[in-house]
């Protein structure tokens, strides 16, 4: 019985590294868009 055990601790350990690394890409994602929005908010103030 021990197998199945430490298979079980290798399918969640699996799903959740999948869903730590969406998570990470999410938030890298996240943080350059709001980069993006400041610097064209910069760039149209200087502007006007």
């Amino acid at each position: 019985m021990p197998t199945a055990e430490s298979e079980a601790k290798v399918k969640t350990k699996v799903r959740f590294e999948g869903l730590l690394k969406t998570h990470s890409d999410l938030m890298h994602e996240r943080k350059k868009l709001k980069k993006s929005l400041v610097r064209s908010g910069e760039n149209i103030s200087v502007s006007s």
